[in-house]
């Protein structure tokens, strides 16, 4: 039978969930507007499945217009508004629906998508408010995003509670083995881009739909990225490169790595990444270095800015 269901792709940031956007994309049948984010504030403050009031569609209306990703998605607020004003009695699941099947009309498809990572945070909301939704989790070695967040020219969050990764590493925790862990469908990196069609055809299994070879064509595709955007994805127009698989193993010094590892090694090693400071006799160090660069995160974050603003901070250090 036919579904068309939604699925979210989710996870940290670089974790290659643009490049599998663009994959999925490649369906005949699918479309993934750009990153919405609105969502997250949206199930934050009004009813997941009761019929909204005007005052709360109006509400609902100004979340979604009035974020700067906004201009992403091509619609008017005064359209998007006057669409609503239309729906008798909507729900929120509605409203947001405007935004995804106008963009399915113009892709001229039925089933959409959405590649927002941090909606992992919401799940369980994303669940009820579309029953039956799936969502694929694409996780990526910690050391290879948190170098990838220091290419950029971001501090090391990595040493800070707060790092995307480690903090969708907790939340999945929560999930597992919970009441919507069958919807979830991990999948790693380092498998995609080793068998870019293994990996893409158990992803099309998960979301019954069948695999088409026109998927892994996903250059034909990087027009889908926002132009502001691209500048931060600048290997989408390559061929997938081995090379991407971890980079740390030649890249990070031994120093470096043990820092990363000290703040990452309890979810690397429950996810199955390899350790450089893998014994057990390393763990008693790793704990406590991770704690003391928890403790110093401020001061790093603040020491290492004032560095770089007078150039006496190396771009690629990664400790």
């Amino acid at each position: 039978m036919v579904k068309n269901t939604p699925f979210f792709i989710v996870g940290a940031g670089r974790s290659g969930t643009t490049l599998l956007r663009l994959i999925l994309a490649g369906h005949s049948r699918v479309h993934i507007p750009p990153e919405t984010w609105f969502v997250r504030e949206l199930v934050a403050e009004l009813p997941l499945q009761d019929a909204l009031t005007p005052v709360q569609v109006a509400r609902a209306i100004d979340i979604i217009t009035t974020g700067y990703r906004w201009p992403d998605m091509g619609i008017a607020a005064d359209e998007l508004r006057r669409w609503a004003a239309a729906l008798p009695e909507p729900s929120l699941a509605d409203i947001v629906g405007l935004v995804y099947q106008r963009h399915l009309e113009i892709a001229g498809k039925s089933r959409f998508g959405d590649k927002t990572p941090v909606y992992f945070q919401i799940l369980p909301q994303l669940a009820k408010l579309y029953p039956g939704a799936k969502f694929i989790h694409l996780i990526r070695d910690g050391h290879d995003v948190a170098m990838s967040w220091i290419d950029l020219g971001y501090d090391r969050y990595y040493e800070r509670p707060g790092f995307e990764w480690t903090t969708v590493m907790q939340t999945r925790r929560t999930y597992v083995n919970g009441p919507h862990w069958h919807q979830i469908l991990e999948v790693k990196y380092e498998e995609l881009v080793a068998d870019p069609e293994g990996t893409t055809r158990q992803i099309c299994a998960f979301l019954d739909e069948r695999f088409e070879p026109a998927m892994l064509d996903w250059r034909e595709r990087t027009a889908l990225v926002p132009e502001r955007e691209r500048s931060i994805h600048p290997k989408l127009g390559q061929p997938m490169s081995r090379d991407a698989i971890g980079r740390w193993k030649t890249r990070l010094s031994a120093l470096e790595c043990f820092a990363i590892e000290a703040c990452l090694h309890r979810d690397l090693r429950q996810l199955g990444y390899p350790l450089r400071f893998s014994g057990a006799a390393w763990r008693p160090f790793l704990d406590a270095g991770g704690w003391a660069l928890y403790a110093m995160a401020p001061l790093l974050g603040r020491g290492t800015r004032y560095l770089r603003r007078r150039n006496l901070f190396p771009k690629q250090i990664y400790i």
